[in-house]
């Protein structure tokens, strides 16, 4: 099949990270069977499943099972890069998949642009049956990556401060050259953080929302939105120690606290709130020896309007706060409030 570009220019390969979602995942497998879709291969990991996944994807002789034997979390997607053959690997979620022509126009992307490394897809949360619940409303990652822009995206898409880890094209050298995921993270964060380091390893990441992927709402294995903003504060302040210079990354720490606490006091989860900012002491030593502050141009390029979007968001959610309390009848709420969904990575 060819997309908006042509033919592809080298196989593909779909890495898919699960765990505990067995009928999810098996429903995404027959997707990826679509011969329209053009994929090389399709490598599972299975992060310590208890379900009968692992059982599942060995029944399919055309999948690849890599099982780490325990819950690695974004470690998992290191693990699929590493086994999967292609230069050209396709990172999803289990319920997150291509609709067909997603990955020619990501592929699209990557040539448009020779030094991207990343392009992610534009992700349309959906119902079983397809039926799309969000796709550009405030807090979606179209919000997100757009970052204010509006119109259609350039040839090679818009560059972004993140992208959604589910529902991106990676070249796999690139990757690999800056280390993959940062395994400590576990969960939430990680996709700035290597944005970051490729960004300052002279490549780019983008955003092609004319590549769409349908994301399931659905609640099997899903990890609380409570422990996501533990991991959050956790993961948000290493990261600023990491990269930024000394005062900067102060500066950055307590802004970004104060945004998590305020979405800590609007979800009833100060004490998760609390325990990242002592997982993040207490757990130094997993981030001991990693800090490598990078120049301020490479920091302004990563992080590009972050900050200010994440302001918006808030004036958004507190303005539709005021709207329910005076009786209004404000549209529905992102899930977050001051940081981007991380349950679609």
């Amino acid at each position: 099949m060819t997309g908006p570009a042509g033919a592809r220019p080298a196989p593909v390969s779909a890495v898919v990270l699960t765990y505990n979602r067995k009928q999810t995942l098996l429903r995404l497998l027959d997707r990826l069977a679509d011969p329209a879709l053009g994929l090389d291969e399709v490598v599972v990991v299975d992060s310590g499943s208890t379900d009968g996944t692992a059982e599942a994807v060995r029944a399919r002789p055309d999948v690849v099972l890599v099982e780490p034997g325990s819950n690695v979390a974004v470690a998992g997607r290191n693990l699929g890069a590493r086994a999967a053959r292609n230069e050209l690997l396709l990172m999803l979620d289990d319920d997150a998949y291509p609709v067909p022509g997603a990955v020619e126009a990501l592929c699209a992307a990557l040539a448009a642009v020779p030094a991207t490394a990343v392009v992610g897809g534009l992700v349309l949360d959906v119902e079983a049956d397809g039926q799309v619940l969000k796709s550009h409303e405030v807090g979606t990652f179209d919000w997100f990556l757009r970052g204010g822009r509006r119109g259609e995206a350039p040839v090679g898409g818009w560059p972004c401060f993140f992208f959604p880890e589910g529902a991106s094209l990676v070249r796999r050298t690139p990757y690999f050259e800056v280390g993959g995921y940062f395994e400590p993270y576990f969960f939430a964060t990680s996709e700035v953080d290597l944005t970051t380091r490729l960004v300052g390893a002279g490549y780019d990441v983008r955003y092609e929302p004319r590549a769409q992927f349908h994301h399931l709402k659905v609640t099997e294995g899903r990890t609380g939105s409570s422990r996501v903003l533990r991991y959050r504060v956790r993961n948000q302040i290493w990261y600023f120690w990491r990269h930024f210079p000394t005062a900067l990354a102060v500066r950055r720490i307590v802004a970004y606290a104060g945004f998590d606490l305020i979405e800590a006091l609007a979800v009833g989860a100060v004490r998760d709130y609390a325990g990242g900012l002592v997982d993040s002491w207490r757990q130094r030593d997993a981030v001991r020896g990693t800090r490598s502050p990078l120049p301020r141009a490479v920091l302004r390029r990563a992080e590009l309007n972050r900050g200010r979007i994440h302001l918006r968001l808030l004036a958004e959610q507190l303005t539709r706060k005021t709207l329910r309390r005076v009786g209004g009848r404000p549209a529905p709420q992102p899930e977050g409030v001051v940081n981007p969904p991380a349950d679609a990575a």
